[in-house]
């Protein structure tokens, strides 16, 4: 419809279209911190290479450990603590660095996700202001608040968490490909068999937690509303003596959110012990069979006689 009737009408639509509304998120809000975004794409790159090359490294200290180990039985000198130190120290120095780019895009991305924020509800306190009456005929005051705060914490959340995560997270799929590569082709094909386990396990965990999400926000919203509502109409409710009537609508709302928060947490609990489980296997191969180790540790296999550091 054209005119006033149609900016009503967007105005009480609610996004459908979960696709076409990120998009929105970064066109509009997003947009304006490229510069920013960039630092923290190149520091969060940085970050994760450092502490992915660590591992290696300190696998060479393993490695020359064992060689000492070995030369010392066979009456030769033996482990070689200088060579060892000055190992360690690079080690450290790259994990200070790694440290410090973390340190960078993290402050970085918090200030964006805060200024994204407070645009955002500035823009929400705008649109409440030109909705319909019948918008808040249909939504208590508590709903309305929790939108305005419980919905853009949560979204403040995910901008400042999210998008790192998922740059380390392609980052250090990458970089530990490569090393794994580096080390045993073998092995790593054999390693990559989990995958499809783990996210097969996450597909299943997130579609069964994810309604319990959405219920948890829409029963906090009505938990809001109630408690609002009652404390600002109490003597209302004690003219009409509704005092039992209203306790027991907020016990069954709030038993509803109890449900759905606790069944939502319990759920994306598991997701990462299960996931660390699976991915903690291990499938080392001696020189003539293959074992299977389940360890958070370094592995160190033989071979044919050539000393690997996975």
């Amino acid at each position: 419809m054209p005119g006033p009737m149609r900016r009503q009408k967007g105005l009480t639509e609610k996004p459908k279209n979960f696709k076409e509304t990120t998009l929105k998120l970064v066109k509009v809000y997003l947009s304006k911190y490229k510069l920013k975004l960039l630092i923290v794409f190149i520091f969060a790159i940085g970050s994760t290479i450092f502490t992915i090359v660590g591992p290696k490294i300190l696998g060479n200290a393993t490695t020359e450990i064992f060689n000492g180990l070995i030369g010392k039985l066979s009456g030769e000198s033996g482990i070689d603590f200088a060579k060892i130190g000055g190992i360690l120290i690079t080690l450290l120095g790259l994990y200070i660095v790694s440290a410090i780019f973390s340190f960078i895009q993290g402050f970085t991305m918090t200030g964006i996700a805060q200024k994204v924020t407070y645009k955002i509800r500035n823009d929400i306190a705008k649109k409440m202001g030109k909705l319909p009456m019948k918008y808040f005929d249909t939504k208590t005051h508590g709903e309305v608040l929790s939108i305005i705060t419980n919905d853009i914490d949560t979204l403040s959340m995910n901008l400042n968490q999210s998008i790192t995560q998922i740059i380390t997270s392609i980052c250090t799929i990458i970089g530990i490909l490569i090393m794994m590569l580096s080390i045993s082709w073998k092995m790593t094909l054999i390693s990559l068999i989990i995958l499809p386990v783990s996210g097969f396990i996450v597909k299943i965990i997130v579609g069964k937690s994810q309604k319990y999400f959405k219920r948890q926000q829409e029963y906090l919203g009505h938990v809001n509303g109630q408690v609002e509502e009652i404390y600002s109409g109490l003597n209302i409710v004690k003219v009409f003596n509704s005092e039992e009537k209203s306790i027991n609508d907020f016990k069954k709302a709030n038993k509803e959110l109890y449900k759905s928060g606790w069944k939502s947490q319990f759920l994306s609990g598991l997701m990462f012990p299960i996931i660390n489980f699976i991915s903690n296997i291990r499938i080392c191969r001696s020189s003539n069979s293959w074992r299977i180790f389940g360890n958070k540790g370094n592995y160190n296999c033989w071979k044919y006689s050539k000393f690997y550091t996975i």
